[in-house]
């Protein structure tokens, strides 16, 4: 399978817009499937007309623009495992994949949550800055799932720190030793690097998503613990007037 998007073509109906492979990945991936989930979530939310379409381009532009290139380099990554080859090409494979997660958590996930409305820089910023934009988003949400401030700390120390750092003073602006950063440079980190990157970006808009659908609707995932079949989808609605108390 491959991942295929419409081309516009001036002065045609989209039915007659040019169809376009982008990548040989298919969507067997993880992250590609949950992802295309995404965008079926938006269709539940209370945005139209241009702005959703302009929600749909954006989470689409993270899969495309962003989390697919970057599986490419992690691809890459994987086949040089044991070659020989030299030095500056394979670091190069790496720094390559930290740019491309970069691109796909900072600019690309922050241009979708603006399309709902949403600002959510504060949580690229500094420590202070970070936390008195957590305390107003929640202000002006109340309505937002609980462990979101708990959620978004542990992802800036587990990791997003770490990324900001070796992308903005070492790759845009090397400053100091690159043996502080060694760990980017091995197999083991990049994947669990791209699976951490996916997975919150995952994370992160789904809430925002919940915030913009009916006060009465909330987005659920089957327990690992369910004795029932496994759901076809990620995700369901359920209507809270009928779910069970947490």
């Amino acid at each position: 399978m491959s991942i295929r998007k419409m081309t516009k073509v001036d002065g045609l109906p989209p039915n007659k817009w040019t169809v376009v492979k982008v990548a040989d990945i298919g969507a067997n991936e993880e992250f590609v499937s949950d992802m295309l989930e995404i965008d079926r979530l938006v269709g539940a939310t209370m945005i139209f007309d241009q702005q959703r379409k302009d929600l749909t381009e954006a989470v689409t532009a993270i899969l495309i623009e962003g989390l697919c290139p970057a599986f490419l380099e992690l691809q890459q990554i994987r086949a040089s495992v044991g070659r020989d080859m030299p030095l500056m090409n394979r670091q190069q494979l790496y720094e390559d994949l930290a740019r491309k997660l970069w691109k796909s958590y900072k600019e690309l996930l922050e241009k979708a949550a603006r399309c709902l409305d949403f600002k959510i820089g504060f949580l690229f910023d500094n420590d202070k800055k970070f936390e008195e934009g957590l305390a107003d988003f929640r202000k002006q949400n109340p309505t937002l799932r609980e462990p979101w401030e708990g959620f978004l700390r542990a992802t800036r120390e587990n990791w997003q720190n770490d990324l900001a750092t070796f992308r903005n003073k070492w790759l845009e602006h090397p400053v100091g030793d690159r043996r502080k950063f060694e760990k980017f440079y091995t197999s083991q980190y990049a994947e669990s690097l791209f699976d951490a990157v996916w997975r919150t970006i995952i994370d992160i808009l789904v809430p925002l998503l919940e915030l913009r659908m009916s006060e009465w609707v909330r987005v659920v995932e089957q327990h690992p613990d369910d004795p029932e079949p496994k759901w076809g989808y990620r995700f369901r609605f359920e209507h809270t007037a009928f779910m069970k108390s947490e």
